[in-house]
Parts: C-alpha cells; sequence; structure tokens
C-alpha cells in the first residue's frame, strides 16, 4: 500500500515523461495549437459582434454610430451615453500617468455637441474621422473647448472603412442581416479551423500512442524469459493495449481541451475586462477555490484508474487461459467454477469503475454548482454597479458581459475534467514506463551502452559444455539444476532422460539463454554463451517443443518463420523431410493457406511436422527437441521417428523424450534425478550401471513392474 501511495504522490510526472513520444509530432502540435488560437480568435470576434447586434435590434442603432461611438470613445477619453438621440458625455475619464484628451481641455459631463454639426451620427462621424485632429465642444451656453483628438488606432480605422459599407439606418433590416452574415462568416471560419484542430489532435494523439505501443512491444520482445513468466502474459497485453488506448485519450485531452478551452478562456476573459474589469475580476477572486478541487478529485482517481487498470489484466489472463483450456473445462464439466471465477474478477472491475464514475460524476455537478455560487456573486456586483455605483451603464454591456462570463464557466468545467482524465493517463503511463525499465536480453539492439563488448559465435567446431550448472527459479526455494557438468561433442545426439520435474527442461533452456545459471557457465568451443552476442548464439539453435507453436500467417510463413525473403524451394524440401507435404497440399492453397491463431485448422500431429519443418529449415548446427514427438498421431508415428533421425543426423541435437526408440537411437543419454546428473551413458551402459535409469525403463515397457511409479516415463 505504501508502495502505491508513493506511485501516485508522483500524480502527474508519468504523464509528463509519456508526453516525450509527442515530440517526433511536434510540427502537428504547433499547427493544432495555432488553429486553436485562431478558433478563440473567432469566439472572440463573434463576442465582439454581439454589441452591434444587440445595439442595432434594440436601440433603433446603427453599427457605423455604434463603432463611432467606441472610436471617439478612445480618442477623447470618455464614456458617451449609448443613446442614438443625443450626444452626452456620461464620464471624463482619467489617465494613469498624464491627462487625457477631454480631462486635459477640462470637458465637463453633459449634452455637448459640435459647433455647426447638427445630429448624433454626424456627431460621431466627426469626431470619428482620422483626419478629424481637434473637436470644438460646448455644453449650453458655455464658450467652446477644444479638444486635441488622439490618433485612431489602426485595427479601429480598418474597421471603420470595412463597416462604411454595411447599409445604415435608412436600411434597418438590410443592418441587421448584414451583422447576421458577418457573426456567420466567423463562425464558418472558426469551425473549419476547429475541424483541423481536433483532427491534427487526433493524429498526433494516436500516432504518439502507437510509437509508445510499438517500443513497449519492441521492449517486451528482448525482456528475459524469467520475467514474462513470473509475471504472466496478459498483464503484458493489458499494457500494450488498454494501457496505451487510456494514454491515447489522455494526448486527445493534452492537446484538445487542455490547449483549447484555456485560449477560450482567455479570449472571453479579454473581452469582458475590455467592457468592465471590475465584473470580470470577481472570478479571478474563487479561481484558486476551484483549482483545490479539481486536485483533490484528479488525485482521487489516479489511485482508482491503476488499481482498475491491474485488474483489467488480471480479467485479460483469466479470459486468456480460459479459451486456450477450453477443451479441458469443458470436459470437466468446470464452466460454473471458471464462470464464478470470472464473476469475482469482474465484480471487482465494476466496484472500482462505478468508484471512478462516483468521483467523475460528482465533479462536473460539485464545480457547476460552485460556479453557479460565483455567477450569483457576479450578478449581485452587477447590478449594483448597474443600479447604484454607475446607473449609466448599458443593459446590452451587462448582458456582454454576462455571455463572456457563461462562455468562460463552461470552459471552466470542461477544464475540470481535464484533470481526470490527464490522471487516468498518468496511471496508464506509469505502467507502459514500468516495462520500459524491465531489464533486457540484448542492451546493444535498444541502443543501451555494453561494459564489455560481445563475441559473435561461429557454427560449432568442438563440443557444447555444461560445467557445473546450478540454477533456480525465481522465488523458488530449491533449485531446479544442482551442480550438473556434461561435455558433448559435435554430431553427437544426446538424449536427456528423468523424471518429471527432474530438470530436463529446464538444462536445454539454458543452452540458447532463456535463462541464466546462477552458478557455473555453458561453453560452446571454449566461447561462455554469456559472453558471445544472442543473435549469434541462437541463430546456431533450433527448437522444437512439445507445445505446437503456430503463428497467424500461411503455413509457408510459418514453415520458414523469422526469415525476410525465404525460399519456396527449400520450405517444401523441409516440408517433405518433416512428412507435411502431402496434407499440405490436401489443403485450397497448399503452402499459401492461411493459419489462423494457435493452428486451429490443424491437428496436434500436423502442428508438430509443421514445427519440425520449421528446425529442418532452419539447418542449424544445433538442434533441441523436447518431446517432439508428444503430439504426434499414431499413424505418422513411425514417419516422424524417421524425419527426426534425419535431422539429427549431423547435427549437436539434444533430445528430451520419453519415447524409447528415440532414446535408443541417441549416441549418449544423461539422466537426471532432482537436479542432478545421475547417469551419462549409452543406453546398455546405463541399463545395467544406472538405476534410475532402469527404473524409467522397467516402468515404460512394463508398467506393472514398478507399482506406486509414475508411468509417465521421461
Amino acid at each position: 500500500m505504501s508502495e502505491r501511495a508513493a506511485k501516485s504522490g508522483k500524480s502527474l510526472a508519468a504523464f509528463w515523461w509519456a508526453c516525450s513520444y509527442l515530440r517526433p509530432h511536434r510540427g502537428a502540435v504547433v499547427i493544432s495549437i495555432v488553429c486553436a488560437l485562431l478558433v478563440g480568435g473567432a469566439m472572440a470576434g463573434g463576442l465582439g459582434t454581439m454589441l452591434p447586434i444587440i445595439r442595432v435590434l434594440f436601440n433603433g442603432d446603427t453599427v457605423q454610430a455604434w463603432l463611432n461611438r467606441q472610436i471617439v470613445e478612445q480618442r477623447m477619453g470618455v464614456k458617451l451615453a449609448e443613446t442614438s438621440d443625443q450626444f452626452t458625455i456620461v464620464r471624463v475619464n482619467r489617465g494613469d500617468t498624464r491627462p487625457l484628451p477631454a480631462e486635459k481641455a477640462g470637458v465637463r459631463p453633459g449634452t455637448i455637441g459640435p459647433i455647426s454639426v447638427p445630429g448624433t451620427d454626424a456627431i460621431l462621424a466627426q469626431l470619428a474621422d482620422p483626419a478629424q485632429a481637434t473637436a470644438s465642444l460646448a455644453v449650453g451656453e458655455a464658450s467652446p473647448v477644444v479638444v486635441q483628438l488622439k490618433a485612431v488606432p489602426w485595427y479601429m480605422a480598418r474597421a471603420r472603412s470595412v463597416v462604411a459599407a454595411m447599409p445604415d439606418r435608412a436600411h434597418p433590416v438590410a443592418a441587421v442581416g448584414s451583422v447576421f452574415v458577418v457573426l456567420g462568416l466567423v463562425s464558418l471560419f472558426g469551425n473549419m479551423i476547429r475541424f483541423v484542430q481536433e483532427y491534427m489532435t487526433s493524429r498526433v494523439a494516436i500516432l504518439a500512442a502507437n510509437d509508445l505501443r510499438r517500443r513497449l512491444y519492441d521492449h517486451l520482445l528482448h525482456v528475459p524469459m524469467s520475467i514474462i513468466s513470473r509475471s504472466g502474459s496478459s498483464d503484458f497485453t493489458s499494457r500494450l493495449t488498454q494501457d496505451t488506448l487510456m494514454l491515447q485519450e489522455g494526448y486527445k485531452t493534452l492537446l484538445g481541451t487542455t490547449i483549447q478551452e484555456p485560449i477560450l478562456i482567455t479570449m472571453a476573459m479579454g473581452v469582458a475586462l475590455y467592457l468592465d474589469w471590475r465584473l470580470t475580476c470577481i472570478i479571478l477572486v474563487f479561481a484558486p477555490v476551484m483549482g483545490v478541487m479539481v486536485r483533490v478529485l484528479g488525485k482521487k482517481m489516479h489511485r482508482l484508474s491503476r488499481r482498475s487498470l491491474q485488474t483489467s489484466a488480471t480479467m485479460l489472463g483469466q479470459i486468456e487461459a480460459t479459451l486456450q483450456g477450453l477443451r479441458v473445462v469443458k470436459g470437466s464439466n468446470a464452466e460454473p467454477w471458471e464462470r464464478r471465477r470470472y464473476v469475482t474478477i469482474m465484480d471487482k472491475l465494476v466496484e472500482q469503475a462505478l468508484k471512478m464514475s462516483r468521483i467523475d460524476a460528482f465533479s462536473t455537478p460539485a464545480l457547476e454548482t460552485f460556479t453557479i455560487l460565483v455567477g450569483g456573486c457576479i450578478v449581485m456586483a452587477a447590478a449594483y454597479l448597474v443600479m447604484v455605483a454607475e446607473p449609466h451603464m448599458s443593459s446590452g454591456t451587462f448582458l456582454a458581459i454576462m455571455v463572456c462570463l457563461m462562455m468562460i464557466a463552461e470552459s471552466g468545467r470542461k477544464c475540470a475534467k481535464v484533470s481526470t482524465m490527464l490522471h487516468k493517463a498518468s496511471a496508464a503511463a506509469e505502467r507502459a514506463r514500468e516495462v520500459l525499465e524491465l531489464p533486457v536480453e540484448r542492451p546493444r539492439e535498444l541502443g543501451i551502452t555494453l561494459n564489455r563488448p560481445r563475441v559473435m559465435l561461429r557454427p560449432i567446431q568442438r563440443e557444447v559444455v555444461f560445467e557445473n550448472i546450478t540454477f533456480a527459479y525465481p522465488g523458488s526455494p530449491t533449485p531446479a539444476l544442482r551442480d550438473v557438468s556434461l561435455t558433448v561433442k559435435k554430431g553427437t545426439a544426446i538424449a536427456v532422460v528423468g523424471r518429471n520435474g527432474s530438470g530436463k527442461t529446464t538444462l536445454l533452456a539454458l543452452l540458447p539463454r532463456f535463462y541464466d545459471p546462477q552458478g557455473g557457465r555453458i561453453l560452446i568451443d571454449g566461447f561462455d554463451t554469456r559472453e558471445v552476442t544472442l543473435k549469434s548464439l541462437r541463430s546456431h539453435i533450433s527448437i522444437v517443443t512439445q507445445d505446437s507453436v503456430i503463428f497467424p500467417g500461411t503455413i509457408a510463413e510459418n514453415i520458414a518463420y523469422g526469415v525476410r525473403k525465404p525460399s519456396h524451394e527449400a520450405i517444401v524440401q523441409a516440408a517433405t523431410r518433416a512428412y507435411a507435404h502431402d496434407f499440405i497440399m490436401q489443403k485450397p492453397l497448399g503452402y499459401d493457406t492461411m493459419l489462423g491463431e494457435l493452428g486451429g485448422q490443424l491437428s496436434g500431429g500436423q502442428r508438430q511436422r509443421i514445427c519440425i519443418a520449421r528446425a529442418i529449415y532452419r539447418q542449424s548446427p544445433i538442434l533441441i527437441l523436447d518431446e517432439a514427438t508428444s503430439q504426434v498421431d499414431a499413424e505418422s508415428e513411425e514417419l516422424i521417428q524417421q524425419a527426426i533421425e534425419q535431422v539429427m543426423h549431423g547435427r549437436t541435437t539434444f533430445v528430451i523424450a520419453h519415447r524409447w526408440q528415440t532414446i535408443r537411437s541417441a549416441d549418449l543419454v544423461a539422466v537426471l534425478e532432482k537436479g542432478q546428473l545421475v547417469g551419462l551413458g549409452t543406453h546398455d551402459e546405463l541399463i545395467t550401471s544406472c538405476d534410475a535409469y532402469r527404473q524409467l525403463y522397467e516402468r515404460q515397457i512394463d508398467p506393472g513392474s514398478a507399482p506406486g511409479r509414475d508411468a509417465s516415463g521421461a
């Protein structure tokens, strides 16, 4: 539990590590960010058109008059009344460092009109004209006041030239239509950019997750067998599939919501600040409280997500084991047992999923309730500013601010979901990183520098030596092999026999370095197998196991497995020598017949002959046969035995077998008992000198002669 808590304390560190896989796609990431900025700009532009629409629809104003009013307020440093029937200054603004034009000229609030210019629209048009440098203003009968106007900002001047082509007060319906046309164009532009942004986000997320998945798979191929067998394949399968999918969703959230929504918040905040900074700043007071809520919920989601992923891996293991052993399940009438075991795992998974759902479901209403409270505070403050402190604030401005704040709240709600999603992705990233931190068999191939150079092993010339080998499986209290020494000359066929659990398969698994011994060493022509490259070592060894391993693909691809450009003639020759050619040609597509998972279309004997043909095709100087005839049917047993003897000819062959015909054909027999070598010699020598061997032989040819013994032979 303490380890789990320590890992959860890392928070999003694992996810930020996983984000390094986004680096090869940084160009697309930049495009996505630029598109998000453009979407935010389009949204701000849409908000900017709200005030003209409100003015045109409700106040009988025109877009030209509204824009001119904004320009005049900026040039003079005043606040004008938003009425179309008179030109009135309701407030003279004060500069922070130096006086603004109206303040400097001593202009006072009131109804003011430039001399000799009738009509409010005309007054606004004159004062907004960039060519107009001064304004002569008067309040009632007071003497005129000359105000030095500031220059018109470039963006306002550009907007003024565009708006000048729009319908005026004489065509109100056309004016409204033109405003909505502009709004529609802005929205269309924003939606097109949003499409590009979302597509690029999904594309980068898929490619980055695929890069990580490919690296995980490549790393797993080089992880030692001891780790794979201890952890189980289902856990690694879950990490390659479910965890990377979760991480893919995290990438999409990071590049989508995490980038786009803050940009939208910033744009809406900017518009709201422009309209009235006091109302907008109220929301900033409550931001830290919302941040604390999001952080607490995110940590809980992180812990639960990791547990859920681990339980999912257990579920996959249960499904895999049941389907692979389905014949045993059905034959044992064990369907209820397997169903109960599966239901137990699923109940645990459902419980964890429901806990995550509760947190996910709670976060939205909790944050929305908090948002309503914040909104209520803002409305109260706005009511005070509109009705008491600043009664001249228009309803249009207030409505626009409220819309901006609603958009900020909506984007904030979406951002609240970001934390839970990123914590889920971080839990998946932790499990992925754990795989990449596992030790590997071939460090150089994965870019890890070795302290000493490896030797390229040449084809065997003299002998294979097992020198004082001691080996124990991880977690096992007793060793599987103890001080085993054995020398096998080149071209010798040696049969390794013994009771079940005596260490036969373990001994031969050390030769291709599926495992490394804790004591002793294995030498090939004097070279320690740990000092040679794994690629050169295993290229000299062919293995046929008692489990007929068939890969998805054609029959020809299975025979020439691992060869990039196989020879069809060599494939046919290998199949013929393995007595597989006849049944292959009976298939509709012959050697091009597709085999599904585990080769379900073939019988056990046919699968085994395909595996023997694979060993023949490799033409390796060292051959390991681990009970290779155990699944051969009686009809083809003699043919397969002849094929094995042909394969053994001229090769250094290690045979684990319980058929005495195979054992008798071997040049040498090694007898193992409880992990120790108790006999070595020919069949005739051992039958008289080795009690363990003689008991095995007697039990095989006459099971009744050794009552109470395991009659499985070797």
